[in-house]
């Protein structure tokens, strides 16, 4: 799904949050994500997000290191931690009404 600002501001308020200018940038963009910035700098955030919209094959949620942000590179950060933000971040699109990417749990 091509993003927009129209559909920036749907997201947000699907999600019910106000993204930074880097997560928005990021969004609008094929740039690959470079803004300063460790934990809890919004990235993980704005990977799911962008992810969850995108087209493509099944995601397979038993594998999530395959396409997860990578995090500190442990298979125990995308089978728990992403894996969680990525559903949650899913569903709440999913709800919404967004065409959200089809995943195989």
């Amino acid at each position: 799904m091509k993003l927009n600002e129209l559909l920036i501001g749907q997201i947000e308020n699907a999600l019910n949050v106000k993204l930074t200018g880097d997560q928005k940038g990021y969004l609008l963009t094929n740039e690959v994500y470079c803004w300063s910035g460790g934990r809890s700098s919004g990235k993980t955030f704005a990977h799911c997000i962008k992810l969850a919209l995108s087209e493509g094959e099944p995601l397979d949620m038993s594998n999530p290191e395959k396409f997860s942000d990578y995090g500190d590179g442990t298979r125990r950060y995308a089978r728990d931690y992403y894996r969680r933000m990525f559903m949650y971040i899913w569903y709440q699109l999913h709800d919404y009404g967004f065409p959200v990417r089809e995943v195989k749990k």
